[in-house]
């Protein structure tokens, strides 16, 4: 059975809705340069800025998951068509491209949401004040050009190529998987629940150097972190675990995210979908 086109976006909408708080953790914890544990940063954030601090920038991450998501997976399902479904590097092929080319409308919304995420932590002459997605994408037009939209765009292309591979491909793989060895039935919400945790699991350590470059290179206007050299430095600067900063919240948003994501997804394909 083929899933609507849309399948892809709604899921990722409403499950994003429900983890927005983690991805903004993870995107604050990076730019800390405190060593201090999450637990201890989340009582901070809610004595100085309010409960619903927690959602800044929620706009611009349903609008990422309504267009970036939606295209993401409509192109992986259309493209796995054409190659062999039991062949995973073709499946790894076919999520590298559609992470590509669905990174193209993501990656002005990822950069107002990383932007809104850390404008907290800045001084207040640094300090955007996005009022919503809209209001963020048109000031860094008119301000700083079309060119600014795509700014840190070589990492958001890489890191939506890792994320459409381990969600993607890795869930169907792991479906596959499960469903040979265990001989779980296609629509047992336990096979969905598993492989999605599978996915998400091995998706989230290849993913993080990437998300803490990203997030930086977006935030590159912000007076400090200005050299490759300074970004470098400053990733390191707890070490080894500066490389993976920020992965806890990270696993915390990404492992309900993605169970969420693909039970909503393989309901409405139940559903809404259809044959050839």
């Amino acid at each position: 059975m083929i899933p609507r086109w849309w399948s892809g976006g709604i899921s990722g909408a409403c499950s994003q809705c429900i983890v927005a708080p983690f991805d903004l953790l993870e995107t604050q914890m990076i730019f800390l340069r405190k060593d201090m544990t999450m637990v201890d940063y989340v009582k901070i954030a809610i004595k100085k800025h309010g409960f619903l601090s927690l959602y800044d920038g929620l706009s611009a991450q349903f609008l990422r998951q309504l267009s970036y998501t939606t295209l993401r997976f409509h192109l992986y399902q259309v493209g796995k068509r054409y190659v062999d479904e039991y062949n995973f590097l073709h499946k790894v092929c076919v999520a590298s491209i559609s992470g590509l080319v669905a990174g193209i409308v993501g990656i002005p919304c990822e950069l107002v949401n990383t932007r809104m995420h850390v404008d907290r932590l800045l001084k207040v002459k640094y300090r955007r004040n996005y009022k919503n997605v809209f209001d963020g994408l048109h000031r860094i037009w008119r301000d700083e050009g079309f060119r600014a939209l795509y700014t840190g765009g070589l990492c958001s292309f890489t890191r939506a190529t890792i994320i459409n591979i381990g969600q993607n491909a890795m869930y169907d793989q792991s479906k596959m998987m499960y469903t040979h060895y265990y001989a779980w039935n296609e629509d047992s919400k336990i096979l969905h629940i598993t492989s999605s945790l599978t996915a998400a699991v091995l998706c989230v350590p290849l993913v993080q150097p990437i998300e803490i470059l990203k997030t930086m290179q977006m935030n590159r206007t912000t007076g400090y972190l200005t050299t490759t050299s300074e970004k470098i430095t400053y990733m390191m600067r707890f070490g080894i675990r500066g490389l993976f900063r920020g992965i806890m919240p990270n696993l915390l948003r990404m492992i309900p995210q993605t169970i969420i994501m693909f039970l909503l997804y393989e309901q409405l394909r139940f559903q809404f979908g259809y044959y050839e």
